[in-house]
Parts: C-alpha cells; structure tokens; sequence
C-alpha cells in the first residue's frame, strides 16, 4: 500500500501581528518575515498516514504488502524543510515539486501539479490532505486533487481504518460524526482531532532527515505544457491586499455621582444608537 500526504509550507500563524509586513508589488506577504512551518492541517494528515501504517502493522505484524507513506510538497527551494519534518516522523520518500521561476500557484494549479505527480508514483492507494491551508483556510486542494484523479474524495476526516480494499472513515458533520466506507483508490481531507495530534520527533530521526536527499520534480517534467496550467486553470486573480487600519477614540464620561455618569453614559450610546 502506498499512501501520499501533500504538505504545505506557510508563514507561522502564531507570529506577532507586529512583525507581519506585505509586498505591495507581489500582493503577498513581505519574504523574510516570521518563520515558515508546516500548515498544522497537513501535519494532522501526516499523522493520519502514520497511524494507518502502525494498525496494519500491529495487526498482521510484516505484511507481504508494506505500507509505503511518500510526502509531497509544491513550493520553493526552502519548501524542503517541510518534507524534512515528514522525514523525521519516518515518513518512507519525500519529493518536493519546485515552483521555482514560475508565477504564483493557487489552488486548481495545485491540485493539477499534484495529481501528476500522484499518477507518476502509480500505484497510490490513499491520498492525504489537510482540510485546509493555515494561511489562506482555502479548502479547496483536496476536492481538486480527486477530482483531476476521478477518486473517491472524502472531506473533514480525523481517522481512517483499513478494511480489506476498503477504507473506512470517521469524518465530522454538522450533526457529529459519521463512518465512511471508500473504495481504494481515494483521496481524505484530514481536520484536527484529539484522536491525531502531531507526534514530536526522535532526535536521532531529525538528524538523519536533515541529511537525507531530496528528489526535485520539475513543474515541465510534470505537465507537457506547464503554460496551460494559467491558461485554463487560473480562476483567481488577488486585485489588492492591505492590512486593515482602524482609529480608537476614548471619551471619557464625567459627572459628580455614580447614577450621573450612568445616565450620560446612556445618552452617549442612544446618540450612537447603540442601544
């Protein structure tokens, strides 16, 4: 069995406000800022992958058929660094597909360059992604993943059992939790739950990740005209992107009682008519 977990490289959410800074020109935020991790989505699908090996192995101890867990990322050079992190929790491979000299990739484009590279691993079994980005909380990557594959697609899931050729789902609804059997080959947006908190790594797998080499997949090599990918897959255009300011007047209410300032202090939110 092989099983596929998409990773996704972004700027720390947890960084201070004060800190962030955008490039005007890219419409983007400013390069060099805060600290670039993991999308915490992504590591909740990595975790997924990991849980599904460890039960097929606890259960039939050395399958004839191992699993397999492959990580792959879209992005720049410094992407590397996510596929690093999946190495030190014993992720199997781990490719990065380089964006590097091409525009800005938004989700459809994504998803196209991930099912190539999918199909090029042949056979996959189970494709893994985080419900959404912590950035952009898009959502979208892994509805277009299965259906650039034609696979089943499974959203919002936080466990996954395997049950012959079948897997069986548990994902969350608006009315709790459901059971979903799907059909191999198929793809699951993984959310967060206590059943998949991220594990830490052991220090001597760290180690060895941060020296372990990665392969390089081209976007050409990938798609036979990459140009296309804008052409037909290019939905979304960012027209402006500004950090909202906003102004604080503080008025002070005076008065020479308790019950006076109460009583002003009515007036001034009815002349606002706030209340």
């Amino acid at each position: 069995m092989r099983i596929v977990v998409c990773l996704t490289q972004i700027l720390d959410p947890e960084m201070p406000p004060s800190e962030f800074r955008l490039d005007p020109q890219r419409k983007a935020a400013a390069e060099g800022i805060g600290q670039l991790v993991v999308s915490i989505f992504d590591e909740n699908a990595l975790e997924v992958a990991l849980q599904v090996r460890e039960h097929i192995l606890e259960r039939k101890g050395a399958p004839s058929d191992p699993v397999e867990i492959v990580a792959l990322t879209v992005g720049p050079p410094s992407a590397a660094d996510v596929l690093r992190k999946a190495l030190s929790l014993r992720a199997d491979r781990a490719i990065l597909i380089s964006s590097e000299g091409w525009p800005p990739l938004e989700g459809a484009i994504v998803a196209r360059l991930l099912a190539a590279a999918v199909r090029r691993l042949h056979p996959v079994d189970l494709v893994l992604c985080g419900r959404e980005t912590g950035d952009w909380h898009g959502g979208q990557v892994g509805s277009f993943l299965a259906e650039e594959l034609g696979w089943a697609s499974v959203s919002f899931v936080s466990r996954i059992e395997v049950e012959g050729e079948t897997f069986l789902m548990r994902r969350q609804s608006d009315e709790g939790w459901e059971i979903v059997r799907a059909r191999r080959p198929a793809v699951a947006t993984i959310t967060n739950d206590e059943t998949n908190v991220p594990r830490l790594p052991k220090v001597r797998d760290t180690m060895l990740a941060a020296r372990a080499s990665l392969p390089v997949w081209t976007i050409p090599e990938l798609v036979e005209d990459p140009h296309t990918l804008w052409e037909t897959s290019a939905r979304v255009a960012v027209r402006e992107l500004f950090i909202p300011s906003s102004s604080k007047v503080c008025e002070l209410i005076e008065g020479e009682t308790v019950q006076e300032k109460a009583v002003r202090l009515l007036e001034a939110l009815r002349r606002r008519r706030m209340l």
